[in-house]
């Protein structure tokens, strides 16, 4: 393949994060900036999701529910090699929550070829376990036991919703899943903070366009920003539902904030996040001293 054809091909940005650290309202906030204002939030304008059975069908003519999880990680790299191909459209937007790892065959599940880029979505742990625990309707110890397990996999645990239509998400733990996405990639990776996002949306935002190489209008950011504001992203899931939201929690969109923790935690359950996690929040400069003990 020559290299301006090699160029065509990479149009995919992975957006990737660990469950419930702003992929979904950046997923609004994209899809509000390519559609003029305009939001709603179950015809999102990015192109699925990396562990999708649709996908992976769709493009080898399989019935995957007869493969293995290795021979589907295998495979994937192919898979979305051709999406990249066949899909006539100057960027791809594949969101994905497996950890950037190798599958049977030593190749990163990841394909290169058609990457772009990849924007990687990072959180407080500690804020994480508690909107973790109301996804899978499950309870906090069980959120933390999956978020400290160095091989955590997105499957079949008590409330999923997405086992039929999805692949089993390997993730490793949080700080593994935070590791694998950020430490010497084949391509550009910008990290975004959860917090910055809150704090200054506008600086942050736009730091993620100008990396994907977006071309936008004056003002267009801001009002992609005001129309994912996280309480009306609430309204609309209440007025409408979301699509995207486990059948047996009550809610997709909790509460969008940062330091809920401090209220939702014990000792002992912040403690065990701290212990497992250490290196890596400090790293992203969240805090490993509460009450003076680290």
């Amino acid at each position: 393949m020559r290299n301006e054809e090699t160029s065509e091909l990479k149009k995919i940005v992975w957006l990737a994060s660990y469950p419930k650290s702003g992929n979904t309202w950046f997923r609004a906030f994209l899809t509000a900036l390519l559609n003029d204002g305009d939001l709603d939030i179950n015809q999102m304008k990015t192109d699925g999701i990396f562990s999708s059975r649709f996908i992976f069908d769709n493009s080898t003519d399989l019935d995957s529910t007869y493969l293995y999880d290795e021979e589907v990680k295998n495979m994937l790299p192919e898979v979305f090699c051709d999406m990249a191909q066949w899909y006539q459209k100057k960027n791809l937007f594949i969101k994905i929550h497996d950890a950037y790892t190798l599958n049977t065959e030593n190749n990163p599940i990841v394909p290169t070829e058609p990457t772009r880029c990849a924007v990687y979505f990072i959180r407080n742990p500690l804020d994480v376990v508690a909107s973790f625990a109301n996804h899978n309707n499950g309870t906090l110890d069980e959120a933390i036991e999956i978020m400290n397990k160095p091989k955590g996999t997105l499957a079949k645990q008590k409330g999923n919703f997405n086992v039929n239509n999805q692949f089993r998400q390997l993730m490793l733990s949080w700080s593994g899943h935070v590791e694998s996405w950020t430490n010497n990639l084949p391509f550009p990776v910008l990290v975004l903070r959860y917090e910055d996002m809150l704090a200054d949306g506008l600086a942050t935002f736009t730091k993620a366009v100008e990396f994907m190489g977006i071309e936008v209008q004056p003002g267009q950011v801001e009002k992609a920003i005001i129309a994912s504001n996280f309480e009306k992203l609430k309204e609309k899931e209440k007025e409408k539902g979301f699509g995207e939201k486990n059948v047996k929690s009550e809610s997709f969109f909790r509460k969008g904030k940062s330091g809920g923790w401090k209220e939702e935690l014990n000792a002992e359950q912040i403690q065990s996040i701290i212990t497992h996690h250490k290196t890596v929040m400090e790293k992203y400069g969240y805090p490993t001293i509460v009450d003076g003990e680290s």
